[in-house]
């Protein structure tokens, strides 16, 4: 099943528990697109939320599916990583890549076992809040650029709960606030 909608709001159903809460990147070039994640099982009806560009590049939240949406999931030693915690990364094609992700080569955030998710409309992108509520310290997702390659954070309660690099293997100007580097780590 695969649904688009371009609203801030990706679903309206109750939000899981942060703790259930997976993320990852989607990456689209030449019409294949790629799920990056350290979750090497996910159920076939695991809800699934990625970004996608619009025709001008903004970034917009988020294409709906089901993880049934994807191929089984191959071993990825680059270009992305478990910056936290070591944990291997596994890569998942998508079946079908939907239109969104077919023009040009695009790098985003994905939600996994959130049922809702919404971007932060101030963010440019870079912001997604987990569950209904967007103010204070909800759970969000926070995407940001390090020297060589994007940096994604799943942040819950003040902690980082996990941490995914994507290597783009060249040089790019950085935009990541350090201080999402000194977030405690929550196990």
């Amino acid at each position: 099943m695969l649904a688009c909608t371009a609203a801030a709001v990706c679903a309206a159903e109750p939000a899981k528990d942060v703790a259930r809460v997976e993320t990852g990147f989607v990456a689209a070039t030449d019409g294949i697109a790629w799920l990056y994640t350290t979750d090497g099982h996910l159920a076939a009806t695991a809800t699934v939320q990625l970004q996608y560009p619009t025709a001008g590049g903004a970034v917009q939240c988020c294409l709906h599916l089901q993880g049934d949406a994807l191929e089984a999931p191959g071993a990825s030693t680059e270009p992305v990583t478990d910056a936290l915690f070591g944990n291997p990364v596994f890569r998942y094609r998508l079946k079908r890549a939907p239109a969104a992700l077919k023009g040009d080569p695009f790098i985003g955030a994905a939600v996994i076992g959130a049922a809702t998710v919404s971007a932060d409309p101030a963010s440019a992108g870079t912001i997604l809040h987990i569950g209904t509520a967007s103010a204070g310290n909800t759970p969000r997702v926070q995407t940001c650029l390090g020297s060589e390659g994007s940096n994604l954070f799943l942040i819950a309660d003040g902690k980082l709960k996990s941490q995914l690099y994507y290597a783009f293997g060249y040089d790019v100007a950085a935009t990541c606030d350090p201080k999402l580097f000194d977030l405690p780590a929550a196990r």
